[in-house]
């Protein structure tokens, strides 16, 4: 394996030296694995236990080591839970985790107590009575979450009166039985709607890690594992040397800046030997360390640590409601709408009337706070263009709709993207592609979002082959017809709704983040811009002339390009097939690229002439490349039907079976 950076910590180390090295750089970086799962489960919760810290989850590894909690946390999130304000679900599963290690000396009988009643007093669902304050319960993440506490909390408690709606424990286990199976089931044969998530997927993993360790029931224990497993093979296909450098259906600017910015890198720590360890307080790697059931498998752990000398892995996740309708779900059920709900509730007329229908009976405050003035501004704008005889779609700009996703790896670099992605939508919080090179050495361009609550403005047409992407950004200068959203008076901070289609006009202007200083050289020369990271290269070329900032590109340097209509070339490069690196600008300098309009020819070293417009495919030496029916996973370790949920993953003599119809988990030698 290439090594991104000098590496400290030597293979087959104690989890006592191990600790040591991590107290001394707390953000350091592993490029190569170190060290084996067991003494990196043991010294993350030595480390994270020690810290110091006060968050709340860090409680969690503090009692597995023996030490007392500190309670102001812990009754921090109780008055969370309490007052029902938002992410008081990520809260509920920390405390379920607490209460099933609770020791006497390590946490107070008076806090147990505090901790019960309020599992016991919690709203676990929008369609339960009395006031929410503002949770918010649609996302996919928050489904999950509110799911497997219901369960959890009513299987501890069966024979208890829960206080919010009146019903024993005995029976919100019964409920949630079935959401988390279904929610497992649909995740499981056909993926994310927050596909691969680096800020997300790590609450999705905390509490299916509850559920694998926790859940009597060995159906609900078992497949919340077997998709466990499924999220940890994806991860370890499209992570580079532990960072997850891949097209995120939903993340942040701190996620995709730095790999140590991302929620995912410590738990990929434990699980593959690479990465950081992060924050003592990371909830996913607390509980992947503390888990006494859960264990990455070991064949998951050898692929992610596999370095050929390239590897392409297409996989295809998330829905549309068409889609949907094939798997079984119904629109108009309210238990199994939800699990629609970023397939495109709004994508159109019809389906956005509809969506209002299935909600209006449901106690679902900050629904009527957020998303119904959202929505209605949406439908207006809907209507108005069909007063003008435009049937259109797309106005959204929070579906997370299927996506059909590309990685190309080697031993020095990875590129990665959603092919040709909603193209001239409007987005919020996708990260359409990315190239990495190292921990900070991460490029990608967007159209910056002006928005008061996105980061991610209109979508490019963006699409790779191998270790070229070419994006094309077609800016619209005139808004849509439609009214403006309705604020509703008690909106504020993360709970106010979306400005609508018709409000605010996208910036006219690209960006590009390049880091300069994460770069061991750099090179200008005809229009291109160029970067060497140990062994790997990029070059990055606009159409449209682009100024550096030192602080302008989301709070870093980048380039900015002015302009509407846009190009951007992305190509990789690497010392052992392309040579020394002046060698590689040279070629790439002096290929031909020739525009057109919202169109692009480039002589691509190594692969050929590469063209593609907004509405032509990409082809390279005249072939198109396939950007759409992926299947759910096609790679060198595994390939997988969309829609089948059985995924039979191999590695040299190792073999895993995944079948989520059968319920088999099968690790087997071949």
């Amino acid at each position: 394996m290439a090594r991104l950076i000098p590496i400290a910590i030597a293979a087959g180390v104690t989890a006592a030296a191990l600790l040591s090295q991590i107290a001394l750089d707390p953000r350091g970086y592993d490029g190569v694995p170190r060290g084996d799962y067991e003494s990196r489960r043991t010294a993350f919760i030595e480390w994270s236990a020690k810290s110091g810290s006060r968050g709340l989850y860090a409680q969690v590894a503090r009692m597995s080591a023996g030490l007392p909690v500190n309670e102001a946390p812990i009754r921090e999130a109780i008055r969370f839970i309490d007052s029902r304000s938002d992410t008081a679900d990520f809260r509920v599963a920390a405390l379920i985790r607490i209460l099933r290690n609770a020791k006497p000396l390590l946490i107070a009988d008076s806090l147990v107590s505090d901790i019960r009643r309020a599992l016991i007093g919690f709203k676990y669902w929008c369609d339960e009575p009395g006031p929410d304050n503002l949770m918010g319960t649609w996302s996919e993440n928050h489904q999950m979450l509110f799911h497997s506490g219901e369960y959890l909390a009513g299987q501890m408690f069966p024979d208890i009166i829960f206080t919010n709606n009146g019903q024993t424990g005995r029976q919100h286990m019964e409920r949630a039985r079935g959401q988390v199976l279904r929610w497992i089931d649909t995740k499981a044969k056909a993926g994310f709607s927050e596909w691969d998530s680096n800020a997300y997927w790590p609450q999705d993993i905390a509490c299916l890690l509850n559920l694998a360790d926790y859940a009597a029931d060995p159906e609900v224990a078992r497949r919340a594992a077997m998709l466990l497993d499924v999220m940890f093979f994806d991860m370890a296909v499209d992570s580079f040397h532990g960072i997850f450098g891949t097209s995120h259906g939903r993340t942040y600017q701190d996620s995709v800046l730095s790999a140590r910015g991302e929620g995912t890198s410590p738990v990929e720590w434990i699980a593959f030997g690479m990465g950081t360890s992060g924050s003592p307080d990371n909830v996913a790697a607390v509980f992947l360390a503390t888990s006494a059931k859960y264990r990455v498998p070991g064949i998951l752990q050898r692929i992610a640590q596999d370095s050929p000398e390239e590897i392409v892995n297409r996989e295809r996740q998330g829905l549309t409601i068409t889609a949907a309708r094939d798997l079984g779900l119904h629109f108009d059920n309210p238990d199994e709408f939800f699990l629609m709900w970023d397939s495109g509730r709004l994508s159109n007329r019809v389906d956005a009337e509809r969506s209002q229908r299935v909600i209006s009976p449901l106690n679902f405050h900050r629904y009527d706070v957020v998303i119904r003035p959202y929505a209605e501004a949406v439908i207006g704008a809907y209507k108005a263009l069909e007063e003008m005889g435009v049937t259109a779609e797309g106005l959204d700009r929070t579906t997370l709709e299927r996506v059909d996703k590309i990685t190309y790896r080697t031993p020095d670099y990875q590129l990665s993207t959603a092919q040709d992605y909603r193209k001239g939508k409007a987005g919020y919080q996708q990260h359409i592609w990315q190239a990495t090179l190292g921990p900070e050495s991460i490029v990608f361009t967007l159209n910056p979002s002006i928005s008061h609550k996105y980061w991610v403005g209109q979508y490019p047409k963006a699409v790779q082959h191998k270790n070229l992407l070419i994006a094309i950004y077609d800016i619209p200068s005139q808004l849509p017809p439609g009214p403006k959203t309705i604020v509703p008076p008690d909106a504020g901070g993360n709970a106010t709704p979306s400005p609508g289609p018709a409000e605010e006009l996208p910036a006219g202007f690209t960006v590009a983040v390049f880091r300069r200083e994460n770069y061991d050289e750099t090179v200008q020369k005809n229009g291109w811009v160029f970067g060497r990271k140990a062994n790997a290269y990029i070059a990055l070329r606009p159409q449209l002339p682009a100024e550096w900032s030192a602080k302008g590109v989301l709070g870093g340097e980048g380039l900015i390009s002015q302009g509407r209509q846009n190009i951007w070339i992305c190509q990789m490069g690497r010392m052992a097939v392309d040579g020394p690196f002046a060698a590689w600008v040279e070629k790439i300098v002096v290929a031909k690229v020739t525009y057109e309009s919202r169109g692009v020819s480039y002589n691509a070293p190594g692969l050929g002439e590469a063209k593609m417009t907004w509405d032509d495919p990409l082809t390279i030496a005249g072939t198109p490349v396939q950007t759409t029916g992926y299947a759910r996973f096609d790679n060198p370790y595994c390939r997988s039907q969309w829609g089948s949920g059985r995924y039979e993953i191999r590695f040299k003599r190792e073999s895993l079976l995944l079948d989520f119809v059968s319920g088999k988990r099968s690790p087997a030698e071949r």
